[in-house]
């Protein structure tokens, strides 16, 4: 339970820090560099994140769901924060590589990354990999050739994460991958990259589940 507190707290304190830290930026330089819309009458910026429009407010760091839907969480609020403020357009490089490839630390979180993104999503689709692409359709996913099943899905407008995955069978069980592209540094910390790609993986099993 203290563990759990003192993450929340963490959670809390970046999510504080980035509010402070939008009101300071120029909303209109933001739109640009993270593919988002911003609306002056509002004062809000439009982020289209895992197949949903939300809402940040530039004056005051809020965040919500365009829909009016379930609150935010307060880790996701961070992750659309810090995609707002850490992302600087430029154009992906083409070629895909995994998470310990990440500069800035992706071989050091590679140990949790394994756990809390490519152990779930092996163990929800290396039976039913077909259910992958169903999922993914509901996200704004994309299939991809990876694999025995593959796809893309836009966390945020300049972060495609690809989910790899190839079948269990009789003698052999299956296995995952997550791939980025090589620029994803560009657009979230190391950090954040490990939250966006294990966030997309708990919605495809979310829909997967829905989908029976």
């Amino acid at each position: 339970m203290e563990m759990e507190s003192n993450q929340q707290n963490a959670y809390q304190s970046a999510y504080d820090l980035a509010r402070s830290q939008l009101g300071e930026k120029d909303p209109n330089a933001i739109s640009l560099n993270t593919d988002t819309q911003y609306d002056p009458g509002s004062h809000c910026l439009n982020v289209r994140y895992l197949g949903a429009d939300y809402l940040a407010d530039c004056t005051n760091g809020a965040v919500v769901r365009a829909d009016g839907g379930a609150p935010v969480t307060t880790t996701v609020k961070v992750l659309i924060l810090h995609y707002l403020l850490h992302a600087v357009k430029r154009p992906h490089l083409g070629k895909l590589i995994s998470f310990r490839e990440v500069r800035g630390g992706g071989a050091n979180y590679y140990p949790t990354f394994h756990k809390r993104a490519i152990l779930p999503l092996q163990k929800t689709f290396e039976k039913t990999p077909d259910k992958l692409i169903l999922a993914a359709a509901g996200l704004d996913g994309k299939p991809q050739t990876y694999g025995d099943v593959s796809v893309t899905l836009p966390i945020f407008p300049l972060v495609p994460v690809t989910y790899v995955i190839w079948q269990a069978d009789d003698e052999m069980s299956g296995s995952a991958a997550i791939l980025f592209d090589e620029n994803v540094n560009g657009f979230l910390p190391c950090e954040d990259i490990v939250l966006a790609a294990s966030f997309g993986v708990y919605e495809l099993m979310k829909v997967a589940k829905q989908l029976g």
